[in-house]
């Protein structure tokens, strides 16, 4: 069995050899070490970090710091304030990547029904194999305390909000918290670490729960601006981001994310105190919380022990060569690199295809010009500063582990853009994927996609590809394979999710104008798009959820498959209708093409609106002659209603709309800028 290093769970033989070695500063025989250090060695401290992770990237460096500290025993992770439930599935996916799933997470608050999305958050809304516990924070932690009374360690990097709910919910519970070790408070410095003290931001963010904390009697442990404004300077940050370990890797991952520059290390210079206080000036002092969130020294019995000043540059060395030197005990397997043979060679390589004419049914659309469907860019961030033509934004890659947890390497990182389309659509029989790309620093982009009817991921590769502008690109996705060749083609009927672009973790990716559709009939004239706005389909999803609006959505009569949405009766008239709202405000260009499917029964008309359901403006058109009583397609023609902000217009809903007795179903929605048909030479 592999001894493992520094993974919070093996210390107590080769670390403490290690420290003793370094510290006597001699070699001497290893085995007189080991022995020595195993009869030396003390038992690690049981402590649970409650953490606001999620906001500020140094409590990812403090959970890392727990991690790779075999001191520390973490018996639990738990999180507070704002989306906690969100924060929570960032410590679990964090956990999971460090091989620490055994490790339990409980959120401070419920699952929130439209999470957090900005910034780390995208993290924690990738799937993940482990989930927080059922029970919240509160509620954990007492049960945890319960069944070792007097023996656990709480270290707090958030606001106390937990903590003052649990002691004021269980007062029984205070003689069973061993102490308390807490990022918060500014007594003589302030942020910029020079007098006047401030209003420290975990302090004022829930004054009356860090005044129940320090008025409570338990032993507390403090570490205030005064020791902990520590920056992390570049060439120290590139050691820990250019470590192949798990933890190093997630560190990046979230730095990325946190899109920022130069932490600053309050919470793991919080997390150092609940075990090594060799860095650290320490005084016994009465601190007291006032009422607009000030920590103030006051005569009395001193209520705990703060750290007031720290010796930075030692503290920086010993953090990083804690982190650097932490082995999960798995790493260093020999795993083939996904979308790479044994040889090095690029697996299941590719060609572009044709994008062809106008698609028979679009799946999916992405373009990145609004935050509609940004709770499922899993992977990547928007991007103003470099777009194609006719965008505003793109999307970055950033990054992230490969997604196939089943023939990929999972420890390894890539860059990566990943869109998960919601709720997942059943393809058709020739699906392709079209896309724009910006590349730099590799000449191969690997693209997946993971199938839920099937519970695998499929690959194709492209190679040779240009460097350095935008470029146009179309896969056909029925070439894509498992890493492994097996697998088959993708089918009709099956159903998708995450929608995956990978390039090497030294590399630079800029992707844009997804779109995922099955190809144009051979009898098809029409160009592609110019521009995709939105695609409704109504085979996956509920209505009012996935596809909000007045309509139902009903069961397709055979031979056909799948669902359709149909009219209800149009509150105001006599007539029926269908309102599919578009899920927000989408940009448009001054044309506007709504190609859909139908069946209409009792008439021969439909009357089409476009609208800015925000001011009220509309633009409408009639159809009529239209076929009765089988399916059939049309195309409505409009001009976009009004203008809202600069040269865009905006809508955010389709009206289909028709007379009384009349039963219409409508299917396949596509509202897009039509390309300018191509004219033939003379």
């Amino acid at each position: 069995m592999k001894t493992r290093l520094f993974d919070g769970r093996s210390f107590p033989i080769l670390a403490a050899g290690l420290l003793l070695s370094t510290s006597y500063g001699r070699a001497e025989n290893t085995s007189t070490l080991l022995n020595a250090a195993t009869k030396a060695a003390p038992a690690s401290i049981p402590v649970i970090l409650d953490t606001d992770i999620g906001t500020d990237i140094d409590d990812a460096f403090a959970l890392a710091l727990v991690l790779a500290s075999p001191e520390l025993d973490l018996r639990g992770v738990t999180t507070v304030s704002a989306d906690a439930y969100t924060r929570a599935m960032i410590a679990c996916r964090f956990l999971d990547a460090a091989g620490r799933q055994d490790i339990p997470v409980a959120a401070g608050r419920p699952r929130r029904e439209t999470p957090a999305v900005d910034g780390q958050y995208q993290y924690g809304l990738r799937a993940a194999r482990k989930r927080p516990e059922p029970e919240l924070a509160v509620e954990f932690l007492y049960q945890q305390l319960k069944a070792r009374p007097g023996e656990i360690t709480l270290i707090t990097v958030g606001d106390l909000t937990n903590v003052g709910k649990l002691i004021t919910r269980h007062p029984e519970v205070k003689p069973w918290i061993k102490r308390v070790v807490l990022m918060g408070g500014s007594i003589r410095v302030g942020y910029r670490g020079q007098p006047p003290p401030e209003r420290e931001w975990n302090i004022r963010s829930d004054v009356k729960s860090a005044q129940i904390v320090f008025r409570s009697g338990i032993p507390l442990v403090v570490a205030p601006l005064d020791a902990t404004v520590v920056r992390f300077s570049e060439p120290l940050r590139r050691r820990v981001f250019e470590t192949r370990n798990a933890i190093g890797q997630e560190l990046w991952s979230l730095y990325e994310l946190w899109d920022k520059t130069t932490p600053t290390l309050f919470d793991p210079v919080a997390a150092t105190l609940a075990f090594n206080e060799s860095f650290f000036t320490m005084e016994r002092l009465r601190i007291e919380v006032g009422e607009q969130g000030f920590t103030r020294e006051v005569p009395g019995e001193p209520n705990c022990r703060a750290a007031m000043s720290i010796r930075t540059d030692a503290f920086l060395e010993w953090y990083v060569q804690r982190i650097v030197g932490w082995r999960n005990g798995s790493e260093g397997a020999d795993r083939p690199r996904q979308g790479v043979t044994q040889n090095g060679q690029a697996a299941n390589t590719a060609r572009p295809v044709p994008r062809g004419l106008l698609p028979y049914r679009v799946h999916v659309a992405e373009d990145y010009e609004t935050d509609i469907e940004r709770r499922w860019w899993l992977a990547g961030k928007s991007s103003t500063n470099d777009v194609p033509a006719g965008s505003t934004r793109a999307c970055r890659a950033v990054p992230c582990n490969d997604f196939d947890e089943k023939m990929g390497d999972a420890s390894a990182l890539y860059n990566a853009v990943i869109f998960n389309p919601v709720p997942g659509p059943p393809m058709g029989r020739d699906t392709r994927l079209s896309f724009q790309y910006r590349l730099s620093g590799s000449e191969t982009l690997r693209i997946q996609i993971y199938s839920l009817s099937k519970g695998y991921h499929r690959q194709l590769t492209l190679t040779n590809l240009a460097l350095g502008k935008w470029q146009s690109a179309t896969v056909d996705m029925t070439q894509a394979r498992r890493p492994d060749g097996s697998g088959g083609a993708l089918a009709e009927d099956e159903r998708i999710d995450d929608i995956q672009f990978y390039v090497d973790r030294s590399a630079a990716l800029l992707i844009d104008n997804i779109v995922l559709y099955d190809a144009a009939p051979p009898q098809e004239l029409r160009p592609f798009p110019r521009r995709i706005y939105f695609t409704g389909w109504f085979d996956t999803g509920k209505q009012g959820k996935e596809w909000p609006g007045n309509f139902q959505i009903v069961p397709h009569e055979k031979p056909l498959t799948w669902f359709a949405a149909k009219s209800v009766p149009h509150y105001g008239s006599d007539g029926v209708w269908l309102r599919v709202h578009l899920r927000g405000l989408r940009p448009v260009g001054e044309r506007i093409s709504v190609r859909f499917r139908y069946r209409l029964t009792g008439g021969d008309h439909i009357k089409i609106e476009l609208a800015n359901s925000k001011i009220k403006e509309r633009t409408q058109t009639v159809l009529t002659g239209l076929i009765s009583d089988r399916w059939s397609e049309t195309t409505a023609e409009l001009a976009a209603p009004g203008k809202v902000a600069g040269p865009l217009r905006q809508v955010d809903e389709v009206h289909f709309l028709a007379g009384p007795g009349v039963e219409l179903w409508v299917d396949d929605v596509l509202i897009c800028e039509p390309e300018a048909a191509v004219e033939s030479e003379p």
